[in-house]
Parts: structure tokens; C-alpha cells; sequence
């Protein structure tokens, strides 16, 4: 295979892997908590999120507790709403995601992932 051919195929792998921008929510009815978060690839948040909640390096304390006192069947993640960000530049995509975000806290009475 010619280097150009290889440059176009992982070129062609990342096209289609174009990730999914949005709000998240983290819930845990155990604990009477719920928290909303930005994701630039929701795809592959709750990997991320639970990551440092097992490892106790979770910056909110909150939910770290509710994880500790809990466990993880405890909480739930879910998509509350993907956003089109193709074309927008990334400063733009922030500011969307901030202003959808400070929303849905206040539509759904949630906290903030990380404050």
C-alpha cells in the first residue's frame, strides 16, 4: 500500500468517525441526585465520567459521594440533547453548548457535572 493510499484510508476512518456534540445527564435516584454536563463526543462520555468515579478523582464532590455511598448500578447516564455543530467554529460550539447547558439546569433542576 503507497503512503497516499494509507494518508486517504486514515483520513477516510476519521471522517466517519465524526463525533456527537451535546448535553448529558448523570443521574442517581439512590441518592436523589442528578447532574448536567457538556460533551464535545457524547459518544464517548460515560466512559470518561466513570472512569474518574471509580477512581475517586471526580471533581464533583457530590456525585463522588453518591458513587461512593451507592455504587455505580446506582447511576444512570443518558443523552438529553445532541446539537449540530458542523459548522460552527469552536468557540461558537463552547457558547451553544454553555447556553444549552445553563438551560436545561434550569428547566430540569439539575446541577452541573463540574461546577
Amino acid at each position: 500500500m503507497s503512503r497516499e493510499d494509507r494518508k486517504a484510508q486514515v483520513q477516510a476512518w476519521k471522517e466517519g468517525r465524526k463525533s456527537r456534540a451535546g448535553i448529558f445527564r448523570v443521574a442517581c435516584p439512590a441518592a436523589g441526585g442528578a447532574w448536567l454536563g457538556v460533551s464535545r463526543n457524547l459518544d464517548s462520555q460515560q466512559n470518561s465520567l466513570w472512569f474518574t468515579l471509580r477512581h475517586g478523582s471526580s471533581p464533583n464532590r457530590q456525585m463522588q459521594a453518591a458513587w461512593k455511598a451507592h455504587g455505580e448500578d446506582a447511576f444512570a447516564f443518558d443523552e438529553v440533547e445532541v446539537i449540530d455543530v458542523d459548522e460552527l467554529s469552536a468557540y461558537l460550539v463552547n457558547q451553544k453548548l454553555q447556553e444549552r447547558l445553563k438551560r436545561w439546569c434550569a428547566e430540569l433542576g439539575a446541577g452541573r457535572v463540574v461546577a
